[in-house]
């Protein structure tokens, strides 16, 4: 049973001014076993001329059934005034302590905004009023969000994620997914077999795609969102929308009669019983990743996948947050060798990925939101630790 308690508080000054204030906190326990605790704390103060200035404070604390902490704390403040103007920043705190080790990550951003809707971020990236982006490194998207990245930058991220993603270790074991209720787990795995990379010669011999003719997606490379456009190799393959909409597809192509009915006939009953090796595994691993977007340095959505012969994707979707998880259904298109996925019932987002790209340690990702609004994200892979893979 969820715990709260809460308090509020407004006036009216003197001189015309008026302020309000509030404090809230509860708690409660997962089917896991984990424990959310939460609290926040805020208020706003207007003067008479108008100006608005205001702060808050909130925290959220995941207490895992291993007794892994997962805890993060932000801070923000902002002034508007009369015109429209305001200006603004925020600071976040995340961090992991326990059995399986600690880590920790900073953020810290501002911002200003005006009647033309420009917003200029301390991070170094500024926001236009038709949705363009420009960052101090050179990065530049439109609304729909590709951008490019060095390897170098996309290198040094992944370190600081898996430096981070120490306290997921414990994850998709036969023995972890026994206590979710919700997670998938075939038969013919061994315990902690979902952690297993695939590469691209074992992939394509396994599911018939031609071994010299990875078809690679490199979003804000390769793959490239231009004037409502989607651009692969500088040749046009469609609108946004369209492209959005075939990923929806490839994705619900997981979701048939037939697809469900494989998932379920080699779903293990006893994730923790022997594994029976008298037969190939129905499902080739395709490995544990981390998805952040932007210049996160941590992650809170970890997807666990896995493929078939026929090119159907499942796997689960752990929320660290709310320590909880859903399975993941979705599908790779043969001849584009795009693979897309929905988690559990949820029609959006659709996450979408090269399929050769899954076979690697990082590479980008797009999410559609909905035909008109995609975004680009990262997946960075995470190798599970030899002491954690019992």
């Amino acid at each position: 049973m969820p715990a709260r308690s809460g308090q509020h508080f407004s006036g009216v000054g003197p001189g015309g001014g008026s302020f309000q204030a509030g404090r809230g906190s509860g708690s409660f326990t997962t089917q896991g076993g984990a424990t959310v605790d939460y609290g926040g704390r805020g208020g706003s103060r207007t003067g008479p001329a108008g100006v608005t200035r205001g702060r808050g404070v909130g925290g959220v604390k995941v207490t895992g059934p291993g007794g892994q902490e997962f805890s993060k704390v932000g801070r923000a403040g902002g002034v508007q005034g009369p015109g429209g103007n305001a200006i603004g920043g925020s600071r976040g705190i995340s961090q992991t302590t326990g059995p399986a080790g600690s880590a920790r990550s900073i953020s810290r951003t501002g911002f200003a905004s005006g009647p033309n809707s420009m917003s200029a971020f301390r991070g170094g990236v500024a926001v236009g009023p038709g949705g363009v982006v420009a960052g101090r490194t050179g990065v530049a998207a439109n609304g729909h969000g590709t951008y490019f990245r060095s390897a170098a930058a996309v290198s040094g991220q992944g370190v600081a994620v898996r430096r981070a993603a120490v306290g997921y270790h414990g994850c998709f074991t036969n023995t972890w997914c026994a206590k979710y209720p919700a997670a998938w787990y075939p038969v013919r795995w061994g315990a902690a077999a979902a952690w297993t990379a695939a590469t691209w010669n074992a992939l394509s011999s396994y599911g018939g795609y031609p071994v010299s003719q990875p078809v690679s997606y490199d979003y804000g490379s390769t793959v490239v969102y231009q004037d409502d456009s989607v651009y692969i190799d500088g040749d046009v393959v469609g609108t946004s929308a369209e492209y959005a909409e075939q990923a929806t597809e490839i994705a619900e192509a997981g979701m048939t009669p037939e697809a469900t009915a494989s998932v379920e006939a080699t779903a293990a009953a006893d994730p923790t019983a022997a594994p029976d090796d008298s037969a190939e595994p129905a499902w080739q691993p395709l490995g544990v990743f981390a998805m952040v977007q932007g210049e996160e340095k941590s992650s809170n959505n970890i997807f666990q996948l896995a493929i078939n012969k026929d090119g159907v994707i499942h796997g689960n979707y752990y929320n660290a947050v709310t320590d909880t998880t859903e399975q993941v259904f979705g599908s790779v298109d043969k001849k584009t060798q795009r693979a897309a996925w929905m988690v559990g019932d949820a029609k959006t987002p659709v996450y979408e990925a090269g399929l050769v790209n899954l076979t690697k340690d990082e590479t980008s990702m797009m999410i559609h939101y909905s035909a008109e609004r995609s975004v680009q994200a990262s997946l960075f892979r995470i190798k599970q630790d030899g002491d954690q893979a019992k």
